[in-house]
């Protein structure tokens, strides 16, 4: 039956470009960092000449240490450290038990460099945020940053 070929062309064509958009959104999508990746850490310790000071580092899981450098997306509670300077830190915890009250571990908090000025955000907001990963290995700073943060629909 010749009417059924263009159909059957028509068809193939569809699926076809079904596949390549499929596959092209798959590679633009970020993956999801979870605060139970961020805590499989190792601490070594490690001294820094200039500050004659011992002090221990986080060394994260290799699959962390793979993400550095990438866009990732991450879902946490905000702290606002500064707001008119827009520094905000995010936590895997509330205000209440987060690392700063000492109540969990300096994996636990990822500073925030905003892509733009951010908006105000409130003590405890949950946020998801998308951003480049990067692992501080800097003395006396935190270890996990998120650079070029934005919000996530």
């Amino acid at each position: 039956m010749p009417f059924l070929k263009p159909i059957n062309k028509m068809k193939r064509l569809i699926v076809l470009l079904s596949c390549c958009l499929l596959l092209q959104l798959q590679m633009q999508a970020q993956p999801t960092l979870s605060w139970e990746m961020l805590a499989e850490v190792k601490l070594e310790s490690k001294h820094d000449e200039q500050a004659r000071a011992f002090y221990s580092q986080i060394v994260p899981s290799e699959a962390v240490r793979k993400l550095d450098g990438k866009m990732v997306i991450v879902k946490g509670y905000m702290l606002p450290m500064d707001v008119k300077d827009g520094y905000y830190i995010l936590s895997a915890f509330p205000n209440s038990s987060c690392f700063f009250c000492g109540a969990a571990g300096e994996e636990s908090v990822i500073e925030l460099k905003f892509k733009g000025s951010p908006r105000t955000y409130k003590m405890d907001e949950v946020v998801s945020l998308k951003g480049r990963f990067r692992w501080n290995q800097k003395p006396f700073e935190l270890p996990y940053i998120l650079e070029e943060a934005e919000p996530y629909p």
